[in-house]
């Protein structure tokens, strides 16, 4: 009896989830590894990014790194999405996708179920006929996973009582959908909760790298794609092969670095970034964004920590670490405040370069932020060692 008071309610009062932003980046993410898996991300909500700029902040860019994490190899996964999206229009979407060209299939269902008041009985009937789909198109042989719908907290603008409701039906759905799946070898359904430290899932990056790494050991468990060992005696050959600086003089492998720096910037939302080089004589930068002229002979102590340390090196405030504060970078030039810098290896394991982003406010970087400078990193070591 209260469903025509909810959906009253909700075509009247304005609904936060219009509010969000949402990627308009192209729908793909992809972390950097020989022999990639591929994967596709299909549904509504979730997949959609709702509340982060870029999918490399989304659902796609966390479970492609968790994924890459956790198989040691690379790994690309394609993002379909609509807030419109009901189970039965990715039905539609899985008939005409190409499912032989993926490993692995995750679905994000309910979104715009919930918001449409569906019934119990209609619900179990789509979603059945979905997974009939799917067997009946992948061939009985794509593994799948169902990542459940999340309570709507946070993401529905409804008194209380109303709120309660609608989370007892998703919870009814949840369990609906995880009891079908449990009927089929080739399906898995993977409950979603909140992050630590939240009572409910808000649409931001932190909540999807959460949701990613409750995801991705499922996945990653049953991926059927297995690495091609590589030929004898290459791993030798990598480990003798010192870093040959001419690479960075092509054309290709310059236009790469370029978009790769540019895209540092913009991703996390700096006002400049670098990637720079060196050898036993000096430092040399091939690509800079956001920023005039910097003097090549002071960047010593900013990038040595990064070549030097083999990891992430983060300055959230340079007024504040003895080693910076009387830097020129930060008392004169782009007067740097914030700066975080990841390594970027050659072949043989040796540091060579770092990827930057520094900003003239202080940060606090976390560890989604982390996520995404590394993989850009590695953007650059394939770029410089598969020119």
């Amino acid at each position: 009896m209260a469903w025509p008071i909810v959906a009253l309610w909700l075509a009247v009062v304005p609904q936060t989830w219009r509010t969000l932003v949402v990627p308009a980046d192209e729908p793909r993410a992809e972390a950097v590894g020989p022999d990639p898996d591929r994967v596709l991300l299909l549904g509504s909500g979730k997949s959609a990014g709702f509340g982060v700029h870029t999918h490399e902040l989304g659902l796609g860019g966390h479970l492609a790194r968790e994924l890459a994490a956790l198989t040691k190899r690379g790994c690309s996964v394609d993002i379909v999405s609509d807030p419109t999206m009901s189970a039965t229009d990715i039905g539609v979407v899985i008939g005409w996708a190409r499912l032989d060209k993926f490993d692995a299939l995750v679905l994000t269902l309910g979104g715009a179920d919930t918001i449409r008041m569906r019934s119990l009985f209609a619900w179990r009937r789509e979603v059945r006929a979905l997974l009939d789909t799917i067997e009946e198109i992948g061939g009985g042989t794509l593994r799948s996973f169902i990542l459940g719908i999340a309570p709507a907290d946070g993401l529905l603008s409804l008194p209380a009582p109303l709120l309660r409701i609608v989370n007892v039906n998703i919870a009814y759905f949840n369990t609906m959908t995880e009891r079908m799946c449990a009927e089929r070898p080739g399906v898995t359904f993977v409950p979603v909760t909140p992050p630590a430290g939240s009572a409910f899932a808000p649409f931001e990056s932190r909540t999807y790298k959460h949701w990613a790494r409750e995801l991705a050991p499922a996945v990653a468990a049953h991926l059927a794609h297995v690495a091609v060992p590589p030929p004898p005696g290459t791993a030798a050959n990598q480990k003798s092969t010192a870093f040959d600086g001419s690479a960075l003089r092509a054309k290709p492998v310059s236009t790469t670095l370029n978009e790769i720096t540019h895209s540092a910037r913009l991703l996390l939302n700096t006002n400049g970034a670098a990637i720079t080089f060196h050898d036993e004589h000096a430092h040399w930068f091939t690509s800079t964004s956001g920023v005039a002229d910097i003097e090549r002979d002071e960047a010593g102590i900013f990038c040595s920590a990064a070549f030097t340390g083999l990891g992430l090196v983060v300055r959230e405030d340079t007024f504040h670490d003895k080693s910076l504060s009387d830097h020129p970078w930060v008392v004169r030039g782009p007067r740097i405040r914030f700066y975080a810098g990841y390594p970027i290896s050659a072949s043989n394991g040796d540091a060579i370069g770092a990827l930057c982003v520094f900003d003239t406010e202080p940060r606090t970087f976390d560890s989604s932020h982390e996520s995404l400078l590394r993989e850009l990193a590695l953007r650059v070591e394939s770029a410089i060692q598969h020119r």
